[in-house]
């Protein structure tokens, strides 16, 4: 019996090394990914469908002295009887030099399509200054032929003081 406690003695404690080491890492990875809701607002259409402007930073892990701030900008298309269609979204980073000014040194895109109806023509996203700026045309097809087409321009803003429109 002691001996079969002294072979999983080792094993136990490699483990336990094992999860001690990788849970810190895992709790810092999760609290990387939270994001805080900024602004949100709804733009109508005569067909009764809208578009949801959302912008939302990303809350850093470590809180300190803020040089670095990321966030995005989503775009999404909802139908008349509140079925979402497609979103676009311009994702942003940002360099500040606290009430001086900020500086834009990232930008990206990503679409998501929910209505096989629809497909995304042409996207693209650059930055200028203190801006993330995406373009986007999506086209809804109807056996084979273009019926409707809707073009967005996301920008997203970073000020001196960090705060993202």
């Amino acid at each position: 019996m002691k001996k079969i406690i002294i072979h999983r003695t080792p094993l136990f404690l490699l483990s336990l090394a094992f999860l001690i080491t990788i849970l810190p890492a895992y709790a810092k990875a999760s609290e990387a990914t939270k994001q805080n809701v900024i602004s949100k607002t709804i733009e109508y259409f005569e067909d009764g469908s809208y578009m949801t402007i959302t912008v939302t930073e990303d809350i850093p892990a470590t809180r300190g002295t803020l040089s670095h701030k990321s966030g995005s900008k989503d775009y999404v298309l909802t139908n008349k009887y509140g079925n979402e269609l497609w979103r676009f979204t311009v994702h942003g980073t940002f360099s500040i030099n606290s009430g001086v000014s900020a500086t834009c040194t990232a930008a990206s895109y990503s679409v998501s399509i929910t209505n096989d109806a629809w497909e995304n023509e042409s996207a693209s996203a650059y930055y200028s200054e203190s801006q993330a700026i995406g373009d986007a045309t999506f086209i809804k097809k109807l056996l084979s032929i273009t019926v409707e087409s809707k073009s967005c321009h996301v920008t997203l803003t970073c000020d001196s003081k960090g705060n993202l429109s």
